[in-house]
This record gives structure tokens, sequence and C-alpha cells, in this order.
């Protein structure tokens, strides 16, 4: 039950008029009645505490020299909600990481929701990696749910803040976390081009064969991008790399459909159709099997201790770019990949 200020007010002043205004209701006493007020007016200093601590957070200087130490000192309640707005939210909102510690220090509920059925996490996420540290040290749930069923790691994706993005990973995010449209936090940076973050995700297991409830995948909303006349020089490189981690391109719907938007852009469809047309080559298939069959963990690690020459281990990383093979050694590749899939 949320306790309402006016509302009290309201019923404390019928409270002592009550016995002139209704037959068998007894006058407050004198005593009763000043005790009654007392109270009224610690709970009203405390309301208007709190609500100063959370505009002081978020620098709305209505009483300039407010500071969130000596609000919180002399009563305000860290956990009430404003608005929509509790203050630890209001905190990482603004990437305040001091302010963030402070009110964990204080009592700060690290798991509370917002009026958006958001935690201070995903908030956070978007933000900065020092509050998300912060949050997680103290007990954050990392695969916490928002009304939409996203997670901070749909939002730091989403945001391409790759550093929170592995943050949340190495405290146990599920790179695979569904939404309410079945999006995971690849297609969430996928659809912004968000190559860093990519890379990351990929890097702890990311899956690139999923299909959310339109049937779109990572690489048919980067695609999709690429369409609007959006696409530079970093989606593309993204393009190649999911494509990479894929084994090959496929944007075509379950009908064998292109998708709508390309119809208006005949080059970057004629494009795309010639990259589809390429045989796909062994070897890449090899490495999208190898990487599928270590599923969900931090793959460098994992490849580390496979019987792999260095080249090759790069190769799986989808790190290729640094050791690039001749064709003279393409059939070696294939044998040696091939022979670690066996094993594994």
């Amino acid at each position: 039950m949320t306790f309402d200020i006016m509302t009290f007010l309201s019923d404390f002043s019928l409270l002592k008029t009550c016995g002139v205004t209704q037959p068998g209701c007894n006058v407050l006493s004198p005593h009763m009645s000043s005790t009654m007020w007392y109270i009224m007016q610690s709970i009203q200093s405390k309301y208007s505490l709190s609500e100063r601590l959370i505009r002081t957070i978020a620098a709305i200087r209505s009483f300039p020299h407010d500071n969130v130490e000596d609000l919180i000192r002399k009563g305000a309640d860290v956990n009430r909600m404003h608005g929509t707005l509790k203050p630890l939210h209001c905190a990482c909102m603004v990437a305040d990481a001091d302010c963030v510690e402070l009110l964990l220090e204080k009592g700060a509920e690290v798991n509370a929701l917002d009026g958006y059925n958001r935690t201070a996490l995903h908030y956070a996420a978007e933000k900065d990696e020092s509050c998300v540290e912060l949050l997680l040290e103290y007990g954050a749930h990392p695969n916490a749910l928002d009304g939409n069923k996203d997670t901070p790691l749909h939002w730091a994706a989403f945001k391409d803040n790759p550093e929170c993005v592995r943050a949340l990973l190495e405290s146990g995010a599920h790179p695979n976390a569904r939404d309410y449209n079945n999006d995971t936090p690849l297609s969430w940076a996928a659809m912004k081009g968000n190559l860093e973050s990519v890379r990351v995700l990929l890097d702890y297991g990311a899956q690139v064969h999923v299909t959310n409830l339109k049937g779109q995948t990572p690489i048919s909303r980067l695609v999709a991008l690429l369409a609007r006349g959006l696409g530079s020089e970093q989606e593309e490189e993204c393009l190649e790399l999911l494509c990479s981690a894929a084994g090959r391109l496929e944007i075509r719907r379950a009908d064998g459909s292109m998708p709508q938007e390309l119809s208006k852009h005949p080059e970057l469809l004629a494009r795309l159709n010639s990259m589809m047309a390429q045989p796909v080559l062994l070897k890449d298939l090899a490495r999208c099997a190898v990487r599928n069959s270590l599923g969900v963990q931090y793959l460098p690690t994992a490849v580390k201790q496979l019987p792999l020459p260095e080249s090759v281990k790069h190769y799986v990383l989808l790190r290729d770019n640094e050791y690039i093979p001749g064709k003279e050694r393409d059939q070696e590749w294939e044998q040696t990949v091939c022979t670690a899939l066996q094993g594994n």
C-alpha cells in the first residue's frame, strides 16, 4: 500500500473536526492533537526531502544548496517513487556512479522496479559501465525483464555500449534472451549496425540463426538498415562479421521472398543476391559448426583449449583478417577445422 500524504492530511483535518460535525465522534484531546500534528509534520517533511532528493540527483536545482548526502541524512527516503522514477533509477539515468554507490550504501533496493517495470540496471546498461558494475556488485539481477521482456543486455546492445555488454555477460546475462517480439540482444545491436556490441555478443556465443515473430534475423535487421540508406563503413563491416558467424548470407523469408524494403534499392538487392549466390566453403560451414558446438560461453577461452594452430583459432573466432590464408592452404584449413569439429 502506498502512502498518500494528501489523503493523510485531509483525513487528519476531518478527524480534528468530526466531534463538531458528526454526533457520537469524540474530539481529539489537546495532547493527542499535538502528537498527531507532529507525526503529520514529520511525514510531510520527509516527503518533501525525498522529492528534493530526486530533483537534486536529476540536477533540477529547485533548492540550489541541496546535496544528496545531506538530504538522506535529514531523512529523505532513498526508495520512494516520484512519478515513475526512484532515486537509484534516476542516478543511473544521469550516469552518476558516485551517487549510485551512495544510494546503495544507504539502503536503496537494487532490484526495485520503477513505473515502467524497469530496474536501475536497465538504465545503467544504456549509459555507464561503472554504474553497471556497482549494481551487479550489490546483487542486481543481470537477466531482469522490463515491461517488454527486454533485459539490460538488450539495452546495452541497442545503445552500443560494448563495455556494459561485456560486464553484463561476464555476470551471467544470457546472450540469447528473447523479448516480447522474440528479438535477442544481437538483433537489437544488428538493427543499429553496432559493430563493437555485435562483436562482443558473438564472442559470448550469441546465436546468429534466430528469428523473431516477424521472421527477421539479426542479418535481415541490419540489411533493413542498409536499405534505408543509413549504412556506413561500420555497418558494412558488421554485415560481413555476421555473415562469417552464420556461415553464409541468407535474408530470404520462409516463403522464399526477399524483404520488401529492398525492392526500392535495386543496386543493394543485386549485390546481396550476388553474395547469396556464392558457393559456401566447407571451412566456413565448419567454423560455424565449431562455434555452435561450443554453445554459450566465452569463446576465446574455449577455443584456446582446442588442439588447433593459432591461425585456425583466429579463424574460428572470426578474427581471420589477422591471419589470411592463401588459396593453397584452403584444403589444409578445411581438414584441420573439420578434424577439430569431429573431436568436439
